[in-house]
């Protein structure tokens, strides 16, 4: 395929060339099967190796951060936009069994809506409308596993790698990268996770960057300007200088929650707006916006942020907050915070139509590179829908696969291929079975 030509270069390092691997994998990835793992790639894709496969996701020398950063910049080619794009981040469990898996613990899980033991990705996508591409990501590797060496080399982490950082600080990280790559959008959309994180969404702006983040209920915001006393020098008078600005002890800002404001001031002050396009139209419901004040213990000076609240259908509240406060007008505000909906729609084409989720790999390298390349898989079916949305509007990620499975060679088994494949399948699963019984009891497996 010509969008496989133009990344073939990552694919030839060190005098190796996985340019065919790279083609059969990503081939596979765009397919029909059910699970996408390198198993059931090699069973679809003609003329595709398996061990070369195995060997070229998990331990062959092709930098992921290469190609991401290539990608990310087509995508912008494609969907970048000053205005009409936005930058969205957030992050996506992948659920597994055992403690092998690099990054796994009994963590939360949003796919899950609870705790379960799985690996978190922290992503970056930029997306226009309906029309998304992930074009970064981190693996989120949790406390005790960077405290834990003899882990982190099973794993064969990265030795600059085998340290703790927190979400939000990898999410900061990657919207850097992306203004140093020169991606054009015109704010960064975030969910509660990292919305209601004062030192993330301080952040942002103090990099220049618009946002629009949701926030949680129980957010306190103040509803004017709170006065304030600055910080003293030993100069100034006895006793202990204050390092820090505190509330004016006359001030009369109130401190409150954005759920009890709303409670207090939505009914007579929201209007009916459309927000984004649905499934059978434009979706509009109930808006209302006004300005809001931020200032925590510690802060050198309060923040003009623009509370933005949408109540739908089901009566419940989404709570955003933007830094956009030069009255864009209220048609703007509903829109922008509408498009953060497509990041999910993202993460659900790639795991249900690209096996995004359905790897078997568990070390560092092999989660980067397989990532990557169902990453790869999205911004194809993204680019195919746009160059064909005058002719066919409705072209789903899904058609694209099927057709692909069409046009694309895969194999034709023969009778006796599919019983040596299921003869094969049942080997790896009584060896799978012995291991573990032999994990539990302690004895030692001697089977060859």
């Amino acid at each position: 395929m010509e969008f496989c030509q133009r990344y073939s270069g990552h694919f030839v390092q060190q005098g190796m060339n996985s340019v065919g691997h790279a083609r059969h994998y990503l081939s596979g990835l765009l397919g029909t099967q059910r699970r996408k793992n390198i198993e059931t790639i090699h069973n679809d894709v003609a003329q595709s190796d398996y061990q070369g496969m195995e060997q070229f996701i998990s331990s062959s020398p092709w930098c992921h951060r290469d190609l991401m950063d290539q990608l990310a910049q087509d995508a912008d080619e494609t969907l970048g936009d000053s205005s009409q794009t936005g930058l969205f981040l957030d992050e996506s469990s992948f659920l597994k069994k055992g403690k092998a898996s690099v990054g796994v613990q009994r963590q939360w899980s949003g796919r899950a809506g609870k705790v379960e033991n799985c690996q978190v990705g922290v992503f970056a996508c930029l997306g226009r409308n309906e029309h998304m591409a992930i074009t970064d990501f981190r693996l989120y590797l949790p406390e005790s596993w960077a405290a834990d060496e003899d882990r982190c080399k099973k794993a064969k982490i990265p030795e600059e790698h085998r340290i703790y950082q927190p979400k939000w600080r990898q999410a900061l990280e990657m919207v850097k990268h992306a203004r140093h790559l020169g991606l054009r959008y015109g704010w960064v959309g975030v969910d509660s996770l990292y919305g209601s994180n004062a030192a993330f969404i301080n952040g942002l702006e103090d990099l220049g960057e618009t946002f629009m983040a949701d926030i949680n209920k129980v957010t306190k915001v103040w509803t004017s300007e709170p006065e304030l006393d600055p910080p003293t020098s030993p100069a100034e008078g006895k006793g202990r200088p204050r390092k820090w600005a505190r509330l004016h002890s006359d001030s009369t800002a109130r401190y409150i929650s954005v759920e009890k404001l709303v409670e207090e001031e939505f009914e007579t002050g929201h209007r009916q707006l459309s927000y984004r396009q649905g499934a059978k139209g434009k979706l509009s419901t109930r808006f209302w916006a006004r300005p809001v004040w931020c200032w925590e213990k510690g802060w050198a000076r309060a923040r003009l942020r623009m509370l933005v609240v949408r109540r739908d259908a089901d009566d419940a509240f989404k709570y955003s907050l933007t830094n956009l406060t030069d009255s864009l007008g209220w048609e703007r505000y509903a829109w922008m915070q509408g498009q953060r909906f497509w990041i999910e729609h993202a993460f659900h084409e790639a795991k249900s139509q690209l096996g995004m989720a359905q790897y078997q790999v568990r070390v560092w390298k092999g989660w980067h590179h397989h990532i990557s390349l169902a990453c790869l898989a999205l911004l194809f079916s993204t680019k195919m829908k746009l160059q064909t949305r005058s002719k066919v509007p409705l072209l789903s990620t899904r058609d694209i696969t099927e057709l692909l499975d069409f046009y694309l060679p895969r194999k034709g088994l023969t009778e006796a291929e599919v019983h040596a494949q299921i003869r094969q399948r049942h080997r790896q699963r009584q060896q799978d079975l012995d291991r573990r019984t032999n994990h539990r009891t302690g004895i030692p497996n001697l089977t060859k």
